[in-house]
């Protein structure tokens, strides 16, 4: 990281904050995505609230703020900030679940092949991807910070902090902070074996960025765990915007609930 390259009028979102909702000894960490925010979680993580979960949803670093500051982080502090708040969390809380979306599901994996992780749930976890020019991104990293690629359509920018985000972030590819989500995928596919966890995988049939083939491409590496997946047609890579939001919601909780003698494990 370079301090001077972090512009000094920089902030943090207010709708990108963390979030930490207290609740009972029973604790889920949520983890964001790529350029997500804690925000793309802020549902799920009252309605686990609601069920009794004390909820931890940190912000990985570079995001939500801007893209100058994005260009100083890399794989090795998202990691650190996900042990960080799972220590954090493990200190509140006598058992603790994983919860992560795209990336975030990639570094769920990594922190339960290493800590007890009592359940784990992945969504759209982005083990594959459909951005054909992503593997392009270890030549292009050293020496391109910044491409601009795409302006956001209307659609997406629903209020004034989606339209920061689609400024700073969704209308340009980062090709070093690409190796780094490269290189934390390749860590998280060599972990998937050590996984012990009871897993749920859900995926979107209509998700633009990770394919359902993502499903049985972890199911087949992760032979330590019980593993159950869910496929909704219309859901998008973020699952909580659409008409499912409620189900899968639903879903989710009812995973990291429910009592331990419901889930059959492999033999």
């Amino acid at each position: 990281m370079k301090l001077r390259d972090i512009p000094s009028e920089a902030s943090t979102l207010t709708s990108a904050l963390p979030r930490l909702l207290p609740g009972g000894d029973a604790g889920a960490l949520l983890l964001h995505g790529f350029t997500g925010t804690p925000r793309n979680l802020a549902g799920l993580a009252e309605h686990l609230r609601s069920e009794g979960l004390t909820v931890s949803v940190p912000r990985l670093p570079g995001h939500g703020t801007d893209g100058l500051d994005f260009l100083q982080t890399s794989w090795r502090d998202w990691l650190r900030e996900a042990v960080d708040a799972w220590l954090d969390l493990r200190a509140r809380c006598g058992i603790v679940h994983l919860v992560g979306h795209s990336m975030g599901a990639v570094l769920a994996v990594l922190l339960a092949s290493r800590f007890p992780a009592a359940r784990l749930v992945l969504l759209a976890p982005a083990f594959q991807f459909t951005n054909r020019l992503l593997p392009w991104s270890f030549f292009f990293g050293p020496f391109v910070q910044r491409v601009r690629w795409q302006v956001t359509t209307q659609q997406e920018i629903s209020d004034n902090d989606n339209a920061a985000l689609s400024r700073e972030y969704w209308q340009w590819r980062y090709p070093r902070q690409g190796t780094s989500y490269l290189r934390l995928r390749r860590m998280a596919v060599r972990a998937l074996g050590r996984v012990t966890s009871d897993t749920l995988i859900i995926v979107g049939a209509a998700d633009r960025n990770v394919p359902p083939t993502v499903v049985p491409f972890i199911e087949k590496r992760m032979t330590s765990a019980t593993t159950r997946h869910l496929v909704y047609g219309n859901a998008s890579h973020l699952l909580f915007t659409g008409p499912d939001a409620g189900e899968i919601r639903a879903q989710v909780s009812g995973w990291l609930t429910a009592p331990a003698a419901t889930i059959t494990f492999r033999p």
